[in-house]
């Protein structure tokens, strides 16, 4: 597993997030980890992931029965064993779909919280707990109280993901003034990777293969009628293993949200600025990822031709190539390596003449296609002569291949959609 996960699981066995039927061996119980022998499927989706910072190892959930927790009572509370926290635990349910959401509850516990229940006496939460492996707690063990004080806290207390942005819920009004500046919130996004490893790397949601978070812009942020939701337009918002979304609701008061978005309803429009957008959603993460391990096409380029011509070529920054002309003789055997340099995945791919346009609308089309990095971000097109696999950051792939026969201007691109429109060439055959 990439992280420690909730999973939702209906009481009579049905399972929520499922991407495909069931296994060819007619398995019906839910599966969360890494597909193995003869799963030719991928895992069922959980409910939420869990950043490591955040949980390394989670304990238990509670439902929130307790009149005495007024405030949140229907809710969930779930703990962390590792980290020896509590959290709210929300779920967003619709489409046959389920995604959650944690907010941090203030205070820790003295050893990693276990397990938790309320008590029909008192109405508060008692939570045990024990340390061992793989908690940062101190104590070896503990049994505590989490009890509510009777304040009326500001909190988020439900949640709902559109195509354009993110509705939040809160227990005490919101005023427009406070929350109107979206530069005061923030988003960012990341993906994990299914592997035999322990855990994975926190990888961008655009960039395959680089490392690190994206944030999202926010266009505006709306107070809902009703005074106690706020609607943040976030127009590039897509399926994401991992969200972090900190919302600030007056001076000095933020609320961090983490969340996994598993499916997306359709944009919301009940908000001054709503404008509609052309957009393109991505295929859950889960299938791209899984798809890069476990498929992998062929580069007839690989093999190698004697007395080839070694040529190098180089991304350079800003989504651009090295050279943007090579000058090549007609039928000339060419030993082509492609270097990256740069921080973010790229390819060479070399064309037929005048498809350059052709070939790139159908590049940028291949961002829907949770198949593509298996591909090589390489579209099924005759006008396509020859391709490097796509580089990841700081290395290189060596091809060979004779240039054409027939004198002429061929187009050169980078496949990775979106790069070709600037990260194009030309070469010259002579």
């Amino acid at each position: 597993m990439p992280a420690s996960m909730i999973a939702a699981i209906r009481p009579d066995g049905a399972i929520l997030n499922r991407l495909a039927g069931k296994s060819p061996d007619g398995r019906s119980l839910p599966f969360f980890g890494r597909p193995g022998g003869n799963l030719q499927q991928p895992p069922e989706v959980p409910m939420l992931y869990l950043p490591r910072g955040l949980d390394n190892s989670s304990g238990g959930q509670i439902h929130v029965d307790s009149d005495r927790w007024g405030p949140v009572k229907g809710k969930m509370v779930h703990l962390s064993f590792g980290a020896g926290r509590a959290f709210l635990l929300l779920r967003d349910e619709f489409d046959g779909w389920i995604q959650g959401a944690v907010i941090p509850i203030g205070g820790e516990f003295a050893s990693g919280a276990h397990r938790g229940k309320f008590n029909p006496h008192d109405g508060q939460l008692y939570v045990s707990g024990m340390a061992g492996w793989g908690t940062y707690t101190t104590d070896d063990g503990c049994f505590q109280r989490v009890r509510y004080n009777g304040d009326k806290p500001q909190l988020p207390v439900g949640f709902h993901v559109h195509e354009n942005g993110i509705r939040v819920d809160f227990l005490q009004p919101v005023k427009q003034d406070e929350v109107a500046d979206p530069d005061s919130h923030f988003v960012q996004a990341w993906n994990y990777r299914y592997s035999g490893a322990y855990g994975s790397p926190e990888y961008s949601s655009r960039q395959l293969g680089l490392r690190g978070h994206d944030v999202l812009d926010v266009q505006s942020v709306s107070v809902l009628p009703g005074g106690k939701s706020l609607f943040l337009e976030i127009r590039n918002l897509q399926p994401v293993n991992q969200l972090h979304l900190l919302v600030a609701t007056g001076r000095e008061q933020e609320h961090d949200l983490f969340m996994s978005i598993n499916h997306m309803d359709e944009a919301f429009r009940g908000f001054p600025s709503y404008q509609p957008i052309d957009k393109i959603l991505l295929p859950h993460p889960m299938l791209a990822d899984l798809a890069r391990p476990v498929v992998s096409k062929r580069n007839p380029n690989n093999k190698a031709i004697a007395d080839a011509k070694p040529v190098i070529l180089k991304a350079a920054k800003n989504l651009m190539f090295d050279q943007t002309e090579i000058r090549l003789p007609a039928g000339q055997a060419v030993k082509l390596t492609f270097q990256n340099p740069d921080s973010v995945p790229h390819n060479w791919a070399l064309l037929k003449p005048g498809t350059l346009q052709k070939v790139g609308e159908q590049c940028n089309r291949l961002i829907s296609d949770p198949q593509a990095a298996a591909q090589h971000y390489i579209p099924s097109s005759s006008d396509i002569l020859a391709y490097t696999n796509v580089v990841e950051p700081y290395a290189e792939h060596t091809i060979y291949f004779r240039v054409p026969s027939e004198p002429g201007r061929y187009p050169y691109l980078c496949t990775f959609p979106g790069h070709w429109m600037v990260m194009n060439g030309v070469l010259v055959v002579e």
